[in-house]
């Protein structure tokens, strides 16, 4: 694994870590409320978004893989949920797109990397500062899932970490 490889999937692997803990103890209906009333993201909307992402990166590393989120969670604003998967299909996907996706990431040499790019979204010459992005991108969501779960009454993510911790 290369150098920036290793450090971007360090990057990455705490959403890996994360996600399983704020998800586990929600319900589908609290995964669809939008704590804005009519406005803003869901948790559902939340985790398609990554995931429509995840898969755009995965093309972009090379990897053909079907993004079949792109069309409810890519550059379109959330809904009420209605049509949304469950989080148990959420949660299939989201193990086997992180499970590419981290292999892939780790695979990627400094050379590719370094690769020019010609259409970078937020004007990124190279696939690292693509990926960099990325990577901020799926923290602000996961805080933002964060956020979410504290407004519905539940521990957020740091609180779920040290409760899981006491528990073990």
């Amino acid at each position: 694994m290369s150098g920036s490889a290793k450090a971007l999937s360090g990057l990455f692997g705490m959403t890996e870590f994360m996600f399983p803990m704020v998800l586990d103890d929600l319900t589908d209906q609290q995964a669809y409320a939008r704590p804005r009333g009519d406005g803003g993201p869901s948790i559902a909307w939340s985790i398609g978004h990554l995931l429509n992402y995840r898969v755009f990166m995965l093309n972009r590393f090379g990897v053909e893989w079907s993004n079949p989120w792109e069309a409810r969670f890519g550059n379109v604003p959330a809904t009420d949920g209605s049509g949304y998967p469950s989080l148990d299909d959420f949660r299939v996907a989201w193990n086997a797109v992180g499970a590419e996706f981290m292999s892939a990431l780790d695979d990627l040499t400094e050379e590719q990397l370094g690769g020019q790019l010609e259409d970078g979204r937020h004007e990124e010459q190279v696939l690292r500062d693509q990926v960099v992005f990325f990577a901020w991108h799926e923290g602000y969501h996961m805080g933002a899932i964060g956020q979410i779960r504290k407004e519905l009454g539940l521990m957020g993510p740091a609180e779920r970490v040290r409760a899981l911790r006491t528990e073990a």
